[in-house]
């Protein structure tokens, strides 16, 4: 992560963006030489927008890689933007939540930009401290406990990009499944999906090993259960099984309609298992479904779950590197689900423990984004942002083969992969306070 904090200037793109700086200004609507200025003028490219039909009026193989560019300095400014609102929002949250002073919240979010998620955050700091420090008035100890959050980037955008990087660029992502260093890779499958390494599969299909999840028989048949039976539960007839239904309702025996499994427990399942299977999981025909393991058949929208897409195409390592950019910050990063409790060590009176209540339901509700751009943005932010820095280095470096509109975009698409840069930086340190606070490493 200590990537986000070694940007260097780039002094290619800070002497184009100087030579533009007199083009692009005034290119407003009120500007009485606006029209004639039209062709100097940056109007496309838009902050969080898919820029994929955007003509910058390029050719050859300067194209694929300046579109690449393009998008991949929207996509992070925009995520960029957005993580700076979440934390800011959940700090504020938590601030106002745990007792800090009206005066003193008011002012700090009356701030703009980074100096807004600082204060706010730096407040939230303050009153976690005070409520659940040593010199809180309960005293106690706070924790924290969660299952880390998980980006999942489609690899379909990433190929796509990759893909146009270059005119003969060579890209065969869909050929055979593509990697997902650090993480999990996820397919739609309408084959088999066998397990790898020890670890189960999703199913939904026919499993020949244990399934854990769901059992459902076919009709007229009876499959293995240990849990809950939606249907008629019988003995099994073997010897001291305490077969049948069990004096909580539940089934040990067999399950002559689905079966969903006690946690923990895995059957035999010669009927449709909805859940993981220990082996190879057999689609039903003309079925898809999710596979993290090996699908063996037609597979389609792959996903890299936690870690960095790895394709096979044959494209300029910048431009690559923009597309990863672009495709790591459009993931879907969902926040944990997190249980915030606090050890009451000494003794409370009722409105102190109504005031802890209503302090730890604040944390429960707003850590989990801080936790999102702390633990599973900040890494591959810090890639992307550096790569796409590299990135725009180089083409400004190039400058003889640009178009005037390329030229002229340079301006904003640099400023806006440099703001990003400065606004996730915040984010990410503001972030790391609060869940020091919290007791989060």
């Amino acid at each position: 992560m200590s990537k986000l904090f070694r940007f260097q200037p780039l002094t290619a793109l800070a002497f184009t963006g100087l030579t533009v700086a007199t083009l692009t200004t005034g290119c407003g609507e009120d500007n009485p030489l606006a029209d004639a200025q039209s062709g100097l003028c940056c109007s496309e490219f838009v902050v969080g927008a898919d820029l994929s039909g955007v003509d910058f009026e390029l050719e050859g193989e300067i194209k694929g890689q300046y579109s690449a560019l393009a998008q991949a300095s929207a996509d992070l400014a925009a995520v960029a933007s957005g993580a700076l609102t979440d934390v800011s929002i959940a700090c504020e949250n938590i601030a106002r939540d745990l007792g800090a002073k009206k005066a003193d919240a008011d002012a700090a979010a009356a701030k703009t930009g980074s100096a807004r998620v600082t204060a706010l955050c730096n407040l939230a700091t303050a009153q976690i401290e005070a409520n659940f420090g040593a010199s809180a008035e309960v005293k106690g100890k706070l924790s924290v406990n969660f299952q880390p959050p998980v980006c999942t980037a489609s690899i379909d955008a990433q190929a796509n990009c990759e893909g146009s990087c270059t005119v003969d660029a060579s890209c065969d992502a869909m050929a055979t499944p593509p990697k997902c260093t650090g993480g999990k890779l996820t397919v739609e499958c309408s084959g088999s999906c066998e397990a790898e390494g020890g670890v189960d599969v999703s199913c939904s299909g026919t499993c020949t090993g244990e399934c854990s999840g769901s059992c459902t028989a076919e009709a007229g048949a009876t499959v293995d259960c240990e849990g809950t039976c939606e249907g008629s539960c019988t003995a099994d007839g073997t010897a001291n099984s305490a077969s049948g239904v069990q004096a909580d309702g539940t089934c040990m025996g067999k399950c002559d309609g689905k079966c969903t499994a006690k946690a923990g427990a895995k059957v035999d399942c010669s009927g449709t298992c909805e859940g993981s299977c220990s082996a190879k999981c057999e689609a039903k025909a003309g079925v898809k479904f999710t596979c993290d393991g090996k699908c063996e058949g037609d597979f389609e929208a792959p996903k890299c779950e936690g870690g960095k897409a790895e394709l096979n195409c044959k494209a300029d390592a910048d431009c690559k590197a923009s597309c990863s950019a672009s495709a790591s910050a459009k993931a879907e990063c969902k926040p944990p689900s997190l249980n915030v409790a606090y050890d009451v060590t000494g003794t409370a009176s009722a409105d102190a423990q109504v005031k802890l209540e209503a302090g730890l339901a604040s944390l429960r509700a707003n850590l989990p984004n801080l936790i999102v751009v702390l633990k599973a943005r900040g890494a591959a932010f810090a890639t992307g942002i550096e790569g796409t820095l590299n990135a725009s280095g180089k083409i400004a470096g190039n400058a003889g083969d640009l178009s005037v509109k390329a030229t002229a975009c340079l301006l904003p698409i640099g400023a806006a992969v440099t703001e990003a840069g400065g606004n996730f930086k915040a984010s990410l340190e503001a972030s790391a306070k609060v869940a020091g606070a919290a007791g989060i490493k």
